[in-house]
């Protein structure tokens, strides 16, 4: 996804939802299109605040509608609180852990190096994105000469990611262990709502 599209998201939804966007105050405050200043937001229905919020999530992570209500449906099934269970399983997602240990810049290209066989997990290649890594999982970057690849192995070099994902900075290594923090990560979504909607 281009910047200049994901400013326009940020514009609509009038959050900042992707970090490595950079929206000015001005902008973010007005809808996107050329009458945008002239616009003001509208008061949402109980169902319209819904489907934003869960649009807001699916985009955020990247997911198509199909994909986004196959994990709803398995958190739902699950002996968890279904909110939590539905951004543990989002959370665990391989794209996202790429992109939350800073092996990518962005979600997008998180994908790109799986589906392009960049990312191994316990030693084994896997080009799915959706593959969830559990606990005691490492993952890292296989050993190609992609300029990408090498890019980011360098970067990692100068970070320290503690906490859920632990970044071993010389083997360039992220080792998954405990959970997600889900109340900071909730903090970006509402969603009891996203539950409400497929609730209806």
């Amino acid at each position: 996804m281009y910047n200049r599209k994901k400013t326009k998201l940020c514009r609509k939804f009038g959050e900042r939802l992707f970090p490595e966007v950079k929206v000015s105050d001005n902008k973010l405050a007005t809808p996107p299109g050329v009458h945008g200043t002239q616009k003001r937001r509208k008061n949402l229905s109980e169902y319209g605040m819904q489907l934003k919020e869960k649009q807001k999530m699916k985009i955020v992570y990247g997911m198509k509608e199909t994909q986004f209500r196959n994990v709803y449906n398995k958190a739902l099934s699950s002996s968890e609180s279904t909110p939590v269970e539905l951004l543990n399983l989002l959370e665990r997602r391989l794209d996202n852990i790429v992109y939350r240990s800073q092996m990518a810049l962005t979600r997008e290209q998180a994908r790109q190096l799986i589906l392009h066989g960049h990312i191994l997990v316990n030693g084994k290649k896997v080009t799915i994105s959706s593959y969830s890594v559990q606990s005691g999982d490492v993952v890292e970057f296989k050993d190609v000469k992609s300029k990408l690849v090498l890019e980011r192995k360098e970067y990692l070099k100068t970070l320290d990611v503690n906490g859920w994902l632990n970044l071993d900075k010389n083997s360039g290594k992220v080792k998954v262990q405990g959970n997600p923090n889900i109340e900071e990560i909730s903090k970006q979504f509402n969603i009891s709502l996203v539950v409400q909607f497929y609730s209806r």
